[in-house]
């Protein structure tokens, strides 16, 4: 008989719901046009324009992606205390926390580069061309955060499926959607993600 702490999932569950949370507050917080538009120079004017909600979103980025680690860790241990998979549970904790470093380096750059770069094109109403390339080294790493924690799902998922915890859908849904978005993602590496 699979003995399971249901108090210590439902503290992984509220810091990995409370993570998520924080994150998607910064992602909607206004303004939105920098996520969609193509034309760099616009991109930089609107972050130069919204220096403040600019820092906003970033801390709740950070926040968000903190908080989210320290989820993960504690249902990785978790699973493993209830018989889980030891190898997935290791999985879904470290790919995740080596993801949250990649973002966390995304972050420094976007709220200090990026500032300094929206600044001069503010100022001098010209972008520098090297900016782009240092955008699309950005973008890399976001993306690399991105395939890391979208297999964290899919080895979360995996590890549920030797515990009663949760309905087996919920499983699958971890499996196809974790490993899935990260085929995905990387199929089209090194491009990436868009911002």
């Amino acid at each position: 008989m699979v003995q399971i702490d249901n108090n210590l999932f439902k503290v992984s569950a509220i810091l990995l719901l409370a993570g998520g949370i924080i994150f998607w507050f910064g992602a909607f917080f206004p303004p939105y046009k920098q996520w969609t538009t193509d034309n760099l120079k616009e991109y930089l004017f609107i972050v130069d324009t919204h220096r403040v909600n600019w820092y906003i979103i970033h801390a709740a980025f950070l926040i968000g992606v903190i908080i989210t680690v320290f989820g993960t860790q504690l249902l990785s241990q978790s699973l493993i205390n209830s018989g889980a998979n030891k190898v997935f549970s290791l999985l879904c904790f470290s790919s995740y926390l080596t993801g949250s470093v990649f973002w966390i380096m995304n972050i420094a750059f976007r709220v200090t580069v990026t500032i300094w770069f929206a600044g001069k094109v503010a100022e001098q109403e010209q972008l520098f061309g090297f900016f782009k390339s240092m955008n699309d080294w950005s973008n890399l790493i976001f993306s690399v955060y991105m395939v890391l924690a979208y297999f964290s799902i899919g080895s979360m998922g995996m590890a549920l499926m030797d515990i009663p915890l949760v309905p087996r859908w919920v499983d699958w849904f971890c499996i196809i959607m974790g490993f899935s978005a990260c085929s995905h993602l990387l199929s089209g590496f090194p491009s990436g993600l868009r911002r």
